[in-house]
């Protein structure tokens, strides 16, 4: 007999389908009653369904069709079909889950749910949506920036989670499931090429390191591509650069070790590193109006005898450039700028973004009897470093960037029932400790002095060969950082039990107590100090006036520095629950309806360039509440060739966690950035999903989503484009980048002439048009447009190998993942989603 790995609580002894929640006796019930009134009179077994996918939602093997719960599950066939390789690819396929601009970069994976969740780059904010990957919660969600090969399904789960296992979130999570090591040996290779000089390869291998014992399962993935903006600066008679590329390497080793029936353990190590352009590449759109809105005039300078080459004038630098072209030209005596509408950009110093990270894990099953016993021990480790380019586009002058280490320990144990007649339960302890180091570095090189200093201090130096060369030095290797470092250590108790009353009926109940200790601290650093301005002054013969300007002008650019200073720690006590009833209406159609609570902790968030002692230096960010309401129907129709699943939401959040923009105390012509809670939230709408087997080898389906998400309660938003800056109330209004309403649309079909099959699988996705930004314009309006994906294969009939050609946004619609309004330093600007792209490959199995 060949020992599979255990999974804990399948279905019940009697053979009755899985495990019910939750409640669902309105009036979904009436109309599926009344529409399948045929089928409730009926006491029949199951009919076999193409849409039974099985899923592991709840900590044991049950068809998603019997979780009462909102999940939307991708196959494994699904995912090779459109080449489903990250969880930036989820949201054209999954209604109300959404990520911050595709390929952006590590820290802004950031993925939210109905609206609600996504973050910005903040290193010591915990995620509302989780993403877990064969059972294993990565605290980080840049963790998530890996391409994942030779996975088996991805199931998103909407609302709360906690009660089951791993890190409590307040509004949902990504479950990532690999396939596991077999006993049977088998090989799957795939090499593409495309578009955009695109190519990849993908490669997994499984068999018996000892028979019915140990066996193995390895994958190995490379995936490179250009991006669709040119650096035009690396382009003057050098070598092509592009940005918003692809160049991932990744490879992963797992072990299934089956010594007894009653017992397994499963090994994981895997591996990924990325050298990418990714975090530049903004489309130029307009210089904006002469005038602001409120019909003021906006600060011009006309520039005298200084023409760039290109049409692009940075209003707010302008008067700089004109008054500074002695400093900043090219041997030539032009400036590069970027044309107006070009995807080209201009930046000398950007360089890519390097990304490490690695894991390993080690899950244990013992079957007791009548129950089972997990352990899941985790460690997790990313590096990043990303330098985002001169301030001006193309000089010597500076360079910001970030540089981030990340590591979790994690360990699980769970204890569950195995499913009986009338109780199923399972409880568990989850504890985490983790670290987020953060160095935020600012390089200034020999542009940079005259770029930073004053008006003034400009003239003063800028008269002498002396002054020149002191003004060079002054802020030349100059590097300053602002370094945070934030722990947490998290311990949770959950459990739940799910009760059956009848045959037909059945509750469940899940609770969960968090405590979590968080801790945060900053200093300021001077990494490397620069010239020694009075010595080297004198060295040179500049007066004391040119050294003092000299000086003024490192002093007034670059921060003081102060050692480690601790945040006010964090200790939470925090509590998630869930309630729900769910009616088995026939043995096809499921009612459920439940009420829960997610929270996730607050953190500790430091303001950068704010000294110690001063106003906003330091908030504490109150924990952010869910409270959750959902009702809904699965059903199985007409024989099982029919999936149709509804469920209307309302998700109550308190205290929402949410990125904000205020006057600088310290000066009121400024605004500034920072983090706070919004009083509340409320995301209400309905979730579908249909899939309908016309007849064998040809289905369509139909998924989508109406989502209304707003603020509830006073949150300011700056008023844009105006000369005088106010704020206003965004009370009631949709969150900025969420459609109210998405529409997923697909079909497979599939034609074998002879020997061989001809697939065309199609993927539509619409939305209508919506705000990119809280701050309300015509300009950060994005128009409704839709998306689709054509995906072409050619394979024999028993599928050794299959050649298929897939054009992703094959209608090639122009559209925007981001818009920047114009204001009084810089133009209007775009980030562009990705045009039509094709790539062909080949897949084989042997």
């Amino acid at each position: 007999m060949v020992n599979t790995f255990s999974i804990s609580n399948r279905f019940p002894a009697d053979g009755k389908r899985g495990v019910r929640l939750s409640s669902g006796l309105g009036f979904l019930a009436l109309t599926i009653a009344a529409v399948s009134s045929a089928q409730a009179q009926q006491e029949t077994e199951v009919s076999a369904s193409p849409w039974e996918v099985v899923v592991t939602s709840r900590n044991r093997e049950e068809a998603a069709q019997d979780v009462p719960l909102p999940i939307q599950v991708l196959s494994s066939e699904d995912l090779r079909k459109e080449d489903i390789t990250s969880v930036w690819d989820l949201p054209f396929k999954i209604p109300n889950l959404q990520l911050n601009n595709p390929g952006e970069n590590a820290r802004k994976v950031s993925p939210g749910i109905r609206g609600l969740g996504r973050g910005g780059a903040n290193d010591s904010m915990e995620q509302s949506v989780g993403v877990i990957v064969d059972d294993v919660t990565l605290y980080y969600s840049g963790q998530a920036w890996s391409d994942y090969v030779d996975v088996e399904r991805i199931e998103v789960l909407r609302g709360p989670q906690g009660t089951l296992l791993g890190k409590n979130t307040s509004l949902g999570a990504i479950k990532i499931v690999t396939k596991l090591p077999e006993f049977d040996p088998s090989s799957d290779l795939e090499v593409s090429v495309g578009e955009q000089n695109s190519l990849g390869g993908k490669f997994s291998s499984t068999g018996p390191i000892i028979d019915d014992v140990l066996a193995y399962r390895a994958a190995f993935s490379v995936d490179r591509a250009d991006g669709i903006y040119e650096n035009t600066y690396f382009s003057q008679g050098k070598s092509k650069e592009t940005w918003r590329e692809t160049n991932k390497i990744a490879g992963r080793v797992q072990l299934l070790w089956t010594p007894t029936p009653d017992f397994s353990g499963r090994f994981i190590a895997d591996k990924l590193r990325s050298d990418e352009r990714v975090n530049t590449g903004n489309v130029i759109v307009s210089n904006g109006p002469d005038t602001y809105a409120d019909g003021q005039p906006r600060p011009i300078t006309e520039p005298i005898g200084f023409t760039p080459t290109g049409d692009y004038v940075n209003y707010g630098y302008l008067g700089k450039w004109a008054e500074r072209s002695f400093w900043f030209h090219n041997p030539d005596g032009t400036v590069y700028q970027p044309k107006l509408g070009t995807t080209d950009i201009e930046n000398s110093i950007a360089r890519p973004q390097l990304t490490n990270q690695h894991g390993v894990s080690a899950q244990f099953e013992w079957q007791l009897g009548d129950y089972t016993l997990t352990s899941i021990s985790a460690y997790r480790y990313q590096d990043f470093d990303i330098q985002n380019g001169t301030q001006a586009g193309i000089y010597q002058i500076g360079n910001s960037g970030q540089q981030l280490w990340n590591d979790q320990k994690s360990q699980e144990f769970r204890f569950s029932s195995n499913a009986s007649d009338k109780f199923v339960y399972q409880a568990g302890l989850y504890y985490l400790n983790a670290q987020v180091y953060s160095d935020d570095p600012s390089r200034y090189y020999q542009d940079a002095g005259a770029w930073e200093a004053s008006a003034e201090d400009y003239t003063t130096l800028i008269a002498s060969s002396a002054g020149r060369e002191l003004l060079r030095k002054s802020l030349d290797h100059v590097w300053e950082s602002s370094v945070t470092d934030a722990t947490v250590e998290s311990l949770g108790l959950f459990g739940q039990l799910d009760w059956f009353i009848t045959d037909r009926f059945s509750i469940n109940l899940g609770l969960r107590q968090t405590w979590e200790d968080k801790e945060n601290r900053i200093r300021q650093e001077r990494d490397r100090v620069g010239e020694d301005l009075t010595y080297y002054g004198g060295l040179i013969g500049a007066t004391q006036a040119e050294i003092d300007a000299a000086q003024r002008t490192r002093d007034d650019t670059v921060l003081v520095a102060f050692d480690w200073v601790d945040g006010k720690p964090i200790d939470a006590s925090l509590q998630a629950w869930n309630f729900g009833v769910n009616y088995q209406l026939t043995d096809d159609i499921l009612l459920y309806g439940s009420v829960g609570q997610g929270v996730k902790s607050g953190f500790i968030y430091f303001r950068q360039g704010v000294l110690p002692h001063e106003e906003g230096f330091e908030t504490t960010i109150g924990e952010e509440t869910a409270l959750d309401y959902e009702l809904g129907v699965k059903s199985l129709l007409l024989d099982g060739d029919l999936l149709l699943n509804a469920n209307l939401y309302v998700t109550e959040v308190t205290d929402y966690q949410a990125s904000w923009r205020r006057t600088d105390p310290r000066n009121d012509e400024r605004t500034i950035s920072g983090w706070g809670n919004a009083p509340e939230v409320l995301a209400r709408g309905i979730e579908f999903e249909a899939r309908y087997q016309l007849f064998d080898g040809f289905n369509i389906s139909l998924s989508g989503a109406y989502n209304r998400a707003t603020y509830e309660a006073e949150w300011l938003v700056e008023v844009p484009e105006v000369g005088q800056r106010r704020f206003y109330n965004a009370e009631g209004q949709q969150i900025a980048g969420i459609p109210k309403s998405t529409v997923n649309l697909g079909f497979n079909y599939e034609i074998p002439v002879g020997r061989y099959v001809t697939r065309f699988s199609l993927s539509t996705r619409y939305q209508p048009g919506y705000h990119l930004n809280d701050a309300e314009t015509d300009f950060n309006y994005q128009e409704a447009y839709s998306l689709s994906n054509l995906s072409v294969g050619f394979s024999p009939v028993d599928s050794d190998w299959e050649l298929s050609l897939l054009v992703r946004n094959v209608f090639d619609k122009e559209y925007a993942t981001s818009l920047g309004n114009w204001s009084n330093t810089g133009a209007q600007t775009s980030t562009l989603g990705a045009p039509r792209y094709a790539t062909l490959a080949f897949r084989t199995s042997f």
